[in-house]
C-alpha cells in the first residue's frame, strides 16, 4: 500500500517547503545563547572545587584557567601554571604531546597577562615568564615558515585534530612573543622572526576558513575528535588581532554548529560519523555534545573535560539563526541533508610529502609522511534523512581501494539512524551497522551504501581490512521479527533491518567490540553469518502509520529482487516511492531510481537551510524569511551578513 507522509518531504536542495511558516524564536533563543554566562560559571565554579582530571598537565591548566576566570584561589592557579612547567613540561615535549596543551595555556595567556584587554593581571609575572617560557620552548625549533605554504594548505600532521591543534598552537604562540618585549626579537630555527610568523600563520588560517567552508569542513566528519579542533578556531575568534582572520574564524564557527545543528536532536547528532570508535563512542556518544551544551543548553549537561574549556569561556555566541535551527528541531521539519566532504588521498610523487620541514631530525618529523588530501576529487556524499523523530544517515563512497583514502577518512565510518524520544534512556536508541572491532588498530573503509529518505542499504567492502558484520540494536528498542525481516519500535519511529544473504544469529554485547574496554551494554547485536550480505534499513516516523502492524504490511509488500551471492539487489520503498540498487559485486556505483549516485556533487551542502556550491566559499544559512549569508571570499571583516527575506507575492 502506497501512502504520502503526513508532512512535506523536502528533498535536498535550497527549499523554504514546511519550514517556510516558522519565524524566528528570537526571544526565547537569545534567553538561551545569553544562558551560557551561567553555564559556564557553573562548571568552572565546580573546577575550582574539584579540578578534572585528577592529575597530569590538563589538571593544573584547567583548574588555572577557571581560578582566574573566576577571580578566585589566584595564589594557587599561580602555583598550577608553574607546576606544569616543573613536572610535565618535559614530559609532553619528550612525547611530542605539547600540542594538545598549547592551545589552553595560550588561552589562559591572552586572557589574563599583564597587559589583557580581558582580565589584566590575574597571572603573576612569574606565572605568565613560566607560561612564554613553555610555549617558546616548544615553538622556537618545531615551527617553521615553510608549515604554512598555501600549496599545503591540505596537508594535516598526525591527524586532523592534531594538525589543527598544534598549527593553532604556533599561531597563537607568534601572536603572544610578537606583543612580548622579551621575545618579539627573538628567532626561530628558520631564522625568522615572530612578526614574520605571526603574519604566515594569520595568512594560513585566513586560506584554512575560506577552504573548509567552501569544501566541505571537516575530514573527520561528525567525530568526537571534533572538539579538539574547535578549541583553536574558538581561540582566533577571540583573539587574533587580525580582524579578517578573527571574523573569519567566527563565520567557521557558525558554519560549523549550524552543518551540527539540523542534524541532532536534543543534542545528539545523528547522520554519519567517520573516526568513530566501536564501544560506547557508536552506541552512546555523539560528536561535541560536550561542547554543544555550553552554546545552546542541549543534551546531558556540564562536563568538564578540557575539550570544552575554549567553549565554555569563549566570547563567540552562535548566530540567533543557528541557535535557532538547534533549539527548534520541530520546526525544521523533514528533509535531506546532502553534503561533500573531503577524504580522498591526493596521489603523491616520491618523497613529495615526507613531511613539512625536510629534516628527519626536526621535532615533527613523520616518518610515514603527512596526510595529503585532494579536496577536488569528492568521494564522499554525505546524505542524511533528518525527522523531528529520527535522523538516518550515511557516508556514501566509491567502492576504492583502501589506499586511496586517508585513514582520517575511512576510518571506523558509522552509519544507520538515531531516535529521538521523551525518556532520558531514549538518547541510547539507535542502530547502525558496525565491522567487528580488531584485537589491535581501526578498521578502514568497512562499507559502501546508498541512501535516499528514510532508506538505506549498506554492505561490506572488500577492499578492506575488516572482518565480520554486525547491526546494533539499542536495549530500549522493541523487536518483533517476520519473513526475514526484524521490525523495531522506537519511542517516536519504526524501522525495519533485512539481512539480504545469509543467516543471522543475535549476540548479546561483548567486551571485545568496546575498543576502550569495560563492561558490555545491554543492547544485542545481530550477526551476519555471510560478512558481505547487503543490509537494507527503513526508518518512518510513527505519525506516518496507524500502527506497528500498519508499518510491518507496508514493509512486507515491498519489493526484493536479489539472486545471490555477488549479485544486483533491487529494493523499492512503497512508502518513500523510492528504488534503490545495488551492485554487490562492486562493478557500478549504486542507483537511487535508476541514477547512478553521484559522489562529486555540485552543492557542498544542500538542505532547506544550509545551501552552497562547491568551491564557492558563499555560504547561505536560511530559515523561513530569515537568512544569513557567510561570504568568506570577502577581504572585508563585516562578512556576515543577516536580514530578513523579501515576502512572495
Amino acid at each position: 500500500m502506497t501512502r504520502t507522509p503526513n508532512c512535506i518531504l523536502l528533498m535536498a536542495g535550497f527549499l523554504l517547503g514546511s519550514a517556510a511558516g516558522f519565524a524566528l524564536d528570537r526571544e526565547h533563543v537569545r534567553a538561551v545563547v545569553d544562558a551560557a554566562a551561567q553555564r559556564r560559571d557553573s562548571m568552572l565554579a565546580n573546577m575550582v572545587r574539584q579540578p578534572y582530571p585528577p592529575a597530569g598537565a590538563w589538571h593544573y591548566e584547567d583548574f588555572a584557567l577557571a581560578a582566574y576566570w573566576l577571580n578566585q584561589r589566584l595564589d594557587d592557579a599561580n602555583q598550577a601554571i608553574l607546576t606544569d612547567r616543573e613536572k610535565e613540561f618535559q614530559a609532553m615535549l619528550k612525547t611530542n604531546d605539547f600540542h594538545w596543551h598549547a592551545y589552553l595555556l595560550e588561552r589562559i595567556y591572552f586572557l589574563f597577562n599583564s597587559k589583557s584587554p580581558f582580565f589584566p593581571c590575574r597571572m603573576s609575572a612569574a606565572a605568565e615568564s613560566a607560561l612564554l617560557d613553555m610555549l617558546w620552548r616548544w615553538a622556537a625549533p618545531a615551527c617553521r615558515m615553510e608549515m604554512t605554504l598555501p600549496e599545503r594548505d591540505w596537508w594535516m600532521w598526525g591527524s586532523e585534530n592534531h594538525h589543527a591543534q598544534a598549527w593553532s598552537g604556533f599561531w597563537g604562540a607568534a601572536e603572544i612573543f610578537l606583543g612580548s618585549p622579551d621575545y618579539k626579537n627573538r628567532r626561530y630555527a628558520d631564522g625568522s622572526t615572530p612578526a614574520q610568523m605571526a603574519d604566515a600563520f594569520t595568512r594560513y588560517f585566513q586560506r584554512t576558513a575560506c577552504e573548509r567552508a567552501a569544501r566541505g569542513l571537516l575530514v573527520e566528519g561528525n567525530s568526537a575528535y571534533n572538539k579538539y579542533t574547535l578549541g583553536g578556531w574558538y581561540n582566533m575568534a577571540d583573539f587574533a588581532a587580525d580582524p579578517l582572520l578573527r571574523q573569519r574564524m567566527k563565520m567557521l564557527l557558525d558554519l560549523f554548529w549550524a552543518d551540527w545543528a539540523i542534524e541532532q536532536i536534543d543534542g545528539i547528532r545523528g547522520g554519519s560519523r567517520h573516526r568513530c570508535y566501536p564501544g560506547r563512542t557508536s552506541i552512546e556518544g555523539s560528536s561535541v555534545e560536550e561542547v554543544a551544551w555550553y552554546h545552546f543548553g542541549l543534551s546531558t549537561g556540564p562536563h568538564p573535560h578540557p575539550n570544552v574549556m575554549c567553549a565554555a569561556t569563549t566570547f563567540y555566541r552562535p548566530a540567533l539563526l543557528v541557535a535557532d535551527l538547534a533549539l527548534n528541531a520541530a520546526d525544521r521539519g523533514t528533509y535531506a541533508y546532502v553534503s561533500r566532504r573531503p577524504g580522498l588521498a591526493l596521489p603523491q610523487k616520491p618523497a613529495r610529502a615526507v613531511n613539512f620541514v625536510a629534516d628527519p631530525a626536526h621535532p615533527f618529523y613523520v616518518p610515514g609522511g603527512v596526510y595529503v588530501l585532494d579536496p577536488e576529487a569528492g568521494g564522499v556524499a554525505r546524505y542524511s534523512w533528518c525527522t523531528p523523530d529520527f535522523v538516518m544517515g550515511t557516508s556514501m563512497v566509491e567502492a576504492r581501494p583502501q589506499s586511496d583514502w586517508t585513514n582520517i577518512s575511512s576510518q571506523n565510518r558509522w552509519e544507520g539512524v538515531i531516535f529521538g524520544g521523551d525518556r532520558a534512556g531514549d538518547r541510547l536508541s539507535r542502530i547502525f551497522v558496525q565491522s567487528l572491532n580488531p584485537p589491535r588498530g581501526s578498521v578502514y573503509n568497512s562499507n559502501w551504501s546508498v541512501e535516499n529518505k528514510g532508506v538505506m542499504i549498506v554492505q561490506r567492502l572488500k577492499a578492506s581490512n575488516a572482518k565480520g558484520q554486525l547491526v546494533w540494536f539499542a536495549p530500549t528498542l522493541r523487536r518483533t521479527e517476520q519473513r526475514g525481516w526484524i521490525f523495531v519500535e522506537a519511542p517516536r519511529a519504526y524501522a525495519a533491518v533485512r539481512v539480504v544473504q545469509g543467516e543471522t544469529a543475535w549476540e548479546p554485547d561483548f567486551v571485545e567490540q568496546h575498543r576502550e574496554g569495560g563492561k558490555p551494554e545491554a543492547g544485542m547485536w545481530l550477526k551476519c553469518v555471510d560478512e558481505f550480505s547487503p543490509v537494507i534499513l527503513e526508518v518512518a516516523r510513527k505519525s506516518d502509520f496507524k500502527s506497528l502492524a500498519d508499518f510491518e504490511a507496508s514493509i512486507l509488500a515491498n519489493p526484493i529482487e536479489w539472486a545471490g551471492a555477488g549479485a544486483k539487489l533491487d529494493y523499492r520503498s512503497q512508502f518513500y516511492q523510492t528504488a534503490l540498487t545495488l551492485y554487490a559485486d562492486y562493478s557500478r556505483p549504486p542507483e537511487v531510481d535508476g541514477k547512478p549516485v553521484d559522489y562529486r556533487p555540485r552543492a557542498v551542502y544542500d538542505s532547506p537551510f544550509i545551501r552552497s556550491d562547491f568551491g564557492s566559499g558563499v555560504v547561505r544559512i536560511r530559515k523561513g524569511r530569515e537568512e544569513i549569508v557567510l561570504d568568506f571570499n570577502s577581504s572585508a571583516s563585516a562578512s556576515l551578513s543577516s536580514r530578513p527575506l523579501a515576502r512572495k507575492r
